[in-house]
């Protein structure tokens, strides 16, 4: 059973970053929002991206602690969660850019 959960977290993770990713673009793009607004959301965005990267880390924990994964397997799982950290700092980027074109 909690394997089932484990997996199903490692889904959501999967699949709730490029959503993420399409309304860092599209808030990119808005030029109607106050200064505020975007540093908020661009927050937002940073601090859902830190928290599935935290996800995934402990699912990946869990995992090792609780089964006998294949080292191939396992490397993979790493790596899954490894990849989130560029986006995260790609996120940090753009706001910084977008601040220098739109902030205060």
């Amino acid at each position: 059973m909690s394997q089932d959960v484990a997996l199903a977290l490692l889904q959501l993770v999967a699949l709730a970053i490029p959503p993420i990713a399409v309304l860092i673009q599209q808030l990119r793009r808005s030029e109607n929002l106050p200064w505020e607004w975007r540093k908020w959301s661009f927050a937002l965005a940073i601090v859902s991206v830190v928290a599935f990267i935290a996800t995934g880390g402990a699912v990946v924990l869990y995992f090792l602690s609780s089964t006998a994964l294949p080292a191939l397997l396992t490397l993979g799982l790493a790596l899954s969660v490894v990849g989130l950290v560029p986006f995260a700092l790609f996120t940090g980027i753009l706001y910084r850019e977008h601040k220098a074109a739109f902030g205060p």
